[in-house]
């Protein structure tokens, strides 16, 4: 695969996992941080793991970004 068609699809991932995770962040300030009720808890339980999951997926981009496959 050419090199600047890879770095340009890993730059895209990166873009959308960072649109996802401003847009999660978004929703968590819009609906509040209320801890009231079981169903607060849960949905910040949700909010963790959701970025949680978002951070890991950038991480492995960010990765394959810095270590490009050797050529053989």
């Amino acid at each position: 695969m050419d090199p600047g068609l890879r770095t340009a699809l890993l730059a895209l991932g990166i873009g959308f996992c960072s649109i996802f995770g401003i847009l999660t962040l978004y929703a968590a300030v819009r609906l509040g941080f209320g801890l009231s009720t079981y169903g607060d808890l849960l949905a910040l339980g949700f909010l963790l793991i959701s970025l949680l999951v978002i951070a890991m997926i950038t991480a492995g981009l960010v990765g394959a970004m810095r270590n490009p496959p050797t050529d053989d």
